[in-house]
């Protein structure tokens, strides 16, 4: 369980992230609203869901074209995140992160976990390790250096998922 502090940490992390970076492949923050113990944040509607529900249902009915779509889409929403002026390194690049328009064009959400990538000729940041269990880059589960690369990573196994 989250601690509520936790939870805090995790929206403002999310509301700085999606307030300043604005890409076609990452879901818009409309609003959000932080009143005491309560915590709310508004999203584009994403009409079909995550890719997670369309992958593990019993008949999957994404075409292998829908398929590579949505690859290249959440690719160039991750190019977009590592190659900003102050890179983010998204740490938690999942199936159940990636949503669906009605037309389904993908999109990265869930933000909680990003955290600024290395600048200034650092190789990595060192942070406590966190993220989803299997999709986590082993390098980064073993040292704790985060990287691009721990995302692409994921990036991985969401391809084979896929």
């Amino acid at each position: 369980m989250v601690s509520n502090c936790g939870l805090f940490v995790c929206m403002q992390t999310e509301v700085s992230c999606l307030g300043q970076y604005s890409h076609p492949n990452l879901v818009e923050l409309i609003g959000y609203c932080y009143d005491d113990d309560h915590r709310l944040l508004v999203y584009e509607f994403m009409a079909k869901g995550s890719l997670e529900n369309h992958l593990f249902r019993r008949a999957c009915t994404l075409s292998w074209t829908t398929r590579v779509r949505i690859a290249l889409d959440v690719a160039r929403g991750l190019a977009y995140l590592h190659g900003a002026a102050r890179p983010i390194i998204y740490r938690d690049f999942k199936t159940s992160n990636i949503l669906l328009d009605a037309d389904f064009g993908a999109k990265l959400s869930d933000f909680g976990l990003a955290k600024e990538g290395p600048v200034g000729g650092k190789t990595h940041v060192s942070t406590r390790v966190m993220g989803t269990y299997g999709y986590a880059a082993p390098e980064y589960m073993a040292t704790g250096h985060l990287t691009a690369m721990s995302d692409v990573y994921g990036f991985g196994v969401v391809l084979l998922e896929m």
